[in-house]
């Protein structure tokens, strides 16, 4: 956790040493999330709710406890603002996802959200 934890924050810094102020949020589908292939759902928006477009984003996935490969996923716009990513959560129990989001004019920040409790499939 703590190396999961060095990674968000080295990602996390802009060149200019000041962060952009972004909030994500995310919906999983279906509910409860499965063992299996699941529909994550992102919404990027600026501190005043206006959506953010163009973004490129990726996701990582990892299990909350040690030794498990990470999963990786990529994203697509889907509308403004909305990404869609289906990922393949390859094992019951919970989950820490990193989204690398890379904004228009090259600055990078990363973003986590949790998926807890996925059943056996």
């Amino acid at each position: 956790m703590l190396c999961l934890c060095i990674l968000v924050l080295q990602g996390c810094r802009r060149a200019n040493g000041t962060l952009p102020d972004l909030k994500l949020s995310h919906e999983v589908f279906p509910q409860p999330p499965r063992v299996g292939q699941v529909r994550v759902t992102l919404e990027l928006t600026d501190s005043s709710g206006k959506a953010i477009t163009r973004a490129g984003l990726s996701v990582e996935g990892y299990m909350t406890h040690p030794g498990m490969k990470p999963i990786a996923a990529s994203v697509v716009e889907s509308e403004p603002g909305r990404y869609l990513s289906v990922i393949d959560l390859s094992m019951a129990g919970d989950w820490v996802f990193i989204v690398h989001i890379q904004l228009p004019g090259q600055v990078s920040v990363d973003r986590q959200f949790e998926i807890k409790g996925v059943l056996p499939a």
